[in-house]
């Protein structure tokens, strides 16, 4: 019971740590917008956008969701840990939409509330089995 208890608790941390990240991330993007579109271009925008969130994202699940005493001089292999968790999170992402919109032709409100539930399973077990075991 009480490791059902644990479990659930993580899990509410995951969700609202997400919701924390998700707001800054959108942000954070507007922000990179209009300092970098005119001079730079999108690419730019969307890599330092992409670098500010992720790291941003990476101390707060380190802190606030897998605070595991044992990997405390590890923060950095965590840290390109997560980049690869993302990177794949992305492409998981890509796939899970052309298969809703394209192959069983859902509508996009249902393929992106799919995507999305789907997409936060996998980070929340890719963090907690590889990035932060």
């Amino acid at each position: 019971m009480l490791k059902l208890i644990k479990n659930n608790k993580i899990i509410y941390k995951f969700l609202s740590v997400g919701i924390v990240n998700s707001t800054f991330g959108y942000f954070c993007g507007i922000f990179c917008y209009f300092w970098l579109y005119t001079d730079y271009g999108l690419l730019i925008v969307s890599i330092f956008s992409n670098i500010f969130s992720i790291t941003f994202s990476y101390f707060n699940l380190k802190f606030f969701v897998f605070n595991n005493e044992k990997n405390q001089n590890n923060w950095i292999v965590e840290y390109l840990k997560s980049y690869l968790v993302y990177g794949s999170a992305a492409v998981m992402g890509y796939f899970c939409l052309y298969f809703f919109l394209e192959i069983l032709d859902f509508n996009i409100f249902v393929s992106q509330g799919l995507t999305i539930v789907l997409v936060a399973i996998f980070t929340f077990n890719s963090h907690k089995n590889f990035t932060f075991k």
